[in-house]
């Protein structure tokens, strides 16, 4: 598993998932209420985990990438609750145990196979304490999206955003039905007055769809027992046509 993203590119581009960061902290919160710190996988350059760290909760924060783990200390600075640490989030061993594991913003779709996603979650279980919890947001894959990838837009380069300062995003996308895989490959230009291309940088990205009843059958699988479901961050049930699937569970009884 390799995802590389220049660090100060990926701040620029992240916005993550509407309501994502207020949802984590409420549940660091609810773990720091109870003497516990937090983990976060994936953690990338500290969105999530710098508020967490800012509330007053201990949290660590791991991930593959020590040029994003180098971006988020120095957002870090002065956050003496706050810790680094470069690893891989299908098999780590740390000294704590947490009250919550959270791995936001669909990076739990970085593990392309159920060797890595089992590996990953059996890792999380050996590190919960008793009681703690598992936060997990991926994907609620859109059929019908997924049939464009396969058809009208299959090999299409598409404008997908636009930001201040000429700043501009196009993409593409393949789908791999049997594998359910998605590879998408993003090209950012910076654009100057006159329309001249000044800069254009390429990154690739690859992600696992997960199906709403196989991600169940995954986290019971793997010993553990749903709590919640909710289709985005702020509470609403899970429905067909839900964008995101936010999972809360426990280490079953």
């Amino acid at each position: 598993m390799t995802t590389l993203y220049d660090p100060v590119v990926y701040d620029a581009a992240t916005q993550g998932v509407p309501g994502d960061v207020e949802f984590f902290v409420r549940l660091a919160m609810e773990a720091h209420a109870a003497g516990l710190p937090v983990l976060e996988l994936a953690c990338g350059t500290g969105r999530v985990a710098i508020p967490i760290a800012r509330e007053g909760a201990a949290i660590v924060g791991l991930d593959a990438s020590p040029a994003m783990l180098g971006r988020a200390r120095e957002k870090a600075a002065g956050l003496a609750n706050a810790r680094w640490v470069d690893g891989d989030m299908r098999d780590f061993d740390l000294p704590e145990r947490f009250g919550l594991v959270a791995i936001p913003f669909r990076s739990f779709q970085h593990l392309l196979t159920i060797e890595d996603q089992m590996a990953c979650l059996a890792c999380i279980r050996r590190h919960l304490a008793p009681g703690g919890r598992l936060a997990i947001n991926v994907f609620n894959p859109d059929i019908v999206r997924i049939a464009g990838w396969l058809t009208s837009r299959k090999g299409c380069l598409q404008l997908t955003r636009e930001g201040g300062g000429g700043w501009k995003r196009w993409e593409t996308v393949e789908f791999a039905t049997a594998t359910q895989g998605l590879a998408v490959t993003f090209i950012d230009e910076q654009i100057d007055e006159g329309g001249v291309v000044q800069s254009r940088v390429y990154r690739g990205l690859k992600l696992r769809y997960t199906f709403r009843y196989e991600m169940e059958h995954l986290l019971a699988r793997a010993g553990y027992a749903v709590e919640t479901l909710y289709g985005d961050f702020f509470g609403t049930p899970f429905v067909g046509t839900s964008p995101e699937m936010v999972w809360l569970a426990r280490v079953a009884p």
